[in-house]
């Protein structure tokens, strides 16, 4: 997806990232013992990543809650405590929920899993895609077989746009992609559509209704307005020595199915224990086992983890000897994890407001500890080597870049130049506004901030968050004083009018 050039190093360095740390000597811990190993580890994390926002855990073992941790800020300037009840965004993981909840409509028959996709869908795909062999499951395995760049962009980034338009978009810019298991949140976009085309309700009333609150998550939700803006947990970030809070990206607008929810560590608690204890008052044993299962194959490793397979919004992957249910999430400013070991009735939950390797540290380590794995101090300890390198390589080029856009080159232009409303036929409008010395940047919902670096180029980033990057300015008018066009992050917006002037 070419949106995602202006977080590459931020995407490499994520994906690139396994896990560490000296953890389980293979004693046996009792549960105060456990937890104050736990305690002295994050806070080991939290000194050596610089880590200034907020890590909440969540461990249920056989049915019981382990573990309710929340270490670190919500809010650093505001000096807000994280705690169990505070809200994290979980990104991706939203598709083990929202996966859960189609199992749930298809046992209830008011979703047809195994129907052809082509007749729910509520618009027309261009000619060249073949649907013909599809079910309206596989939205919800990654293997539907639609390609399409702009609307998992417009609802996850930039909002304001009705269902007609995503319909349209649906239409005009879709494309067939190579068939197999492909990951995107197209899928699970495009399955909350069918659900409220069939029962005419959306995604977010349904799950709220038929899932979380008959398990009693009463603090979880796919809108932001549901909490005050100051007790959700904002993104934080470590560069060139400083802790940056930013504000959180999205609204409601683009809280979307494959990516929508906040939740706390004591619902997700909640959430673990209602899949581990088989809740069959909601979903049948059968209903668990196909959500669980690996419907798809797929083979390739996260970290210590070696996936196998897809089920309905849940990897199927074996974690040293045992096997294992997981999903993560990741957004600029976020990191999450969900872990089930069904044969041990165990789950984890790691949430954070700040992207770092610790992040991919912390599943290990819990792991480990937890199923007391004899010899894993050895690995988890060449594992910490080998990502401490890379993040140092990482932190030095992205302060190096944020460093050069910080230099203060001599521009033959004047900022009003630079302004404007720019469109692209398929992504929709950027604004450009001159305020004081520099330009800001407004893509639907996002907003950056950007450093001048010469030749009719920007440095654009985003406090609180890993996004960064470049948009270039091309004059082509016939007095070649005002802009006529820009590339951001490889896509070529024109100039419509001159708006957005600072008044």
């Amino acid at each position: 997806m070419r949106f995602y050039k202006l977080s590459f190093l931020y995407l490499t360095l994520l994906l690139g990232c396994s896990s560490a740390e000296n953890s389980s000597s293979g004693e046996t811990l009792d549960d105060t013992q456990f937890e104050k190993k736990a305690d002295k580890f994050v806070a080991q994390l939290i000194q050596d990543y610089n880590i200034g926002g907020g890590i909440g855990i969540g461990i249920v073992k056989e049915g019981e809650i382990l573990l309710e941790r929340a270490y670190g800020y919500c809010d650093r300037d505001r000096e807000l405590l994280a705690t169990t009840n505070t809200p994290f965004y979980i990104a991706s993981i939203t598709k083990s929920f929202v996966g859960t909840l189609a199992m749930i409509l298809h046992e209830t028959n008011e979703i047809d899993l195994e129907e052809d996709l082509i007749n729910p869908l509520p618009f027309e795909l261009p000619n060249d895609i073949d649907i013909s062999d599809k079910l309206v499951e596989d939205l919800f395995t990654h293997t539907s077989g639609i390609g399409n760049s702009v609307v998992p962009i417009k609802t996850a980034y930039t909002g304001n746009f009705t269902k007609e338009e995503i319909y349209h978009d649906f239409e005009e810019f879709s494309y067939p992609i190579t068939p197999g298991y492909q990951y995107s949140n197209l899928g699970y976009i495009l399955g909350a559509f069918i659900f409220e085309e069939q029962l005419g309700d959306t995604w977010k009333n349904l799950l709220r209704t038929r899932l979380l609150d008959p398990i009693g998550m009463s603090n979880t939700s796919a809108d932001v307005s549901f909490y005050e803006k100051n007790v959700i947990a904002k993104p934080h970030t470590f560069s060139n020595g400083v802790i940056k809070v930013g504000d959180f990206l999205k609204k409601d607008d683009t809280m979307h199915a494959a990516g929508g929810l906040f939740t706390t560590v004591e619902d997700m608690n909640k959430w673990m224990n209602f899949h581990l204890s088989r809740n069959t008052q909601i979903l049948s044993e059968a209903g668990f086992e196909y959500i669980h299962s690996d419907l798809v194959g797929y083979y390739g490793n996260y970290g210590s983890f070696s996936n196998y397979g897809y089920g309905l919004g849940w990897n199927q992957a074996d974690w040293n000897e045992y096997e294992i249910s997981w999903h993560g999430g990741g957004y600029p400013g976020y990191r999450s994890f969900c872990i089930l070991v069904p044969e041990e009735e165990i789950g984890i939950v790691i949430m954070m407001n700040q992207v770092t390797p610790a992040a991919s540290l912390l599943p290990d380590f819990l792991l480990g500890s937890l199923l007391e794995v004899p010899g894993f101090d050895a690995y988890l300890a060449e594992r910490e080597t080998r990502i401490s390198s890379r993040w140092e390589r990482y932190q030095f080029v992205r302060d190096s870049t944020l460093a050069s856009g910080s230099k203060k080159n001599t521009r033959e232009r004047a900022l009003t130049d630079y302004e404007g409303l720019y469109q692209n036929e398929e992504f929709g409008e950027v604004i450009v506004k001159s305020y004081d010395s520099s330009l800001n940047i407004l893509l639907g919902n996002l907003s950056f901030n950007t450093n001048y670096i010469g030749d009719d180029q920007f440095f654009f980033f985003n406090d609180g968050d890993q996004m960064f990057g470049s948009i270039d300015f091309y004059f082509h008018n016939l007095d070649n004083q005002l802009a006529s066009s820009l590339d951001f992050s490889g896509i070529e917006y024109k100039k419509v009018n001159k708006t957005g002037q600072n008044k």
